[in-house]
């Protein structure tokens, strides 16, 4: 599918859409996670033992980008 030349087209017209969503919604899904490990009770983050677990591998929340994640691209194994 990538190697199609309209495919190509329409990412150098349009943007790589599916790839951008895909980003945002890993995105929306780590402040998901940061926010639901939070007690509503004391404000304060839930102890380790029962958070959920950390927003990314390096458990810092990125702000959003409007350029694509490069892991996100449909076109890189």
């Amino acid at each position: 599918m990538h190697d199609a030349p309209i495919y190509a087209q329409l990412i150098s017209e349009r943007g790589d859409i599916p790839t951008l969503v895909r980003s945002e919604a890993r995105r929306l899904q780590r402040d998901f996670e940061w926010i639901l490990s939070w007690d509503p009770s004391t404000g304060a983050p839930l102890p380790a033992s029962a958070a959920r677990p950390a927003p990314g591998p390096s458990g810092s929340r990125r702000p959003f980008s409007p350029t694509p994640d490069p892991d996100d691209r449909l076109d890189t194994p």
